[in-house]
């Protein structure tokens, strides 16, 4: 995939999920700033980075996923204050934290998204 592709499904996303309820379970409306901040994340991966699912949580966050398999796995929540929440399976290790975005791919996340993608 390409990042022209995830920006689509990025916009898609919004599009779906930018009313209160969107889900049927009394979910927020996905961020407009989260959306933003999620843009500029794709347009902060390296060129050839494969692209991830997008999708919208309950709290207004934006998902950024990569999967390889069922243990190898990078997810990442992209908060509206610019904090990037993730959470990774490789093999029968874990990791996970937050790191703030301040435009550029924090190194800890970005070898994550390289281990699942070249898995």
């Amino acid at each position: 995939m390409s990042a022209v592709v995830s920006l689509d499904e990025l916009y898609q996303v919004f599009e779906e999920c930018c009313q209160a309820n969107w889900d049927g379970h009394g979910a927020a409306p996905a961020s407009v700033r989260a959306v933003q901040l999620a843009y500029e994340f794709l347009e902060a991966l390296p060129l050839g980075t494969s692209a991830p699912s997008i999708g919208a949580e309950p709290d207004g966050h934006i998902t950024l996923d990569w999967y390889h398999s069922p243990r190898q796995t990078v997810s990442i929540s992209v908060s509206p204050e610019g904090e990037l929440h993730y959470a990774a399976l490789m093999g029968a290790s874990k990791a996970y934290g937050t790191e703030p975005f301040f435009g550029e791919v924090p190194k800890e996340i970005m070898d994550l998204i390289r281990r699942v993608t070249f898995a």
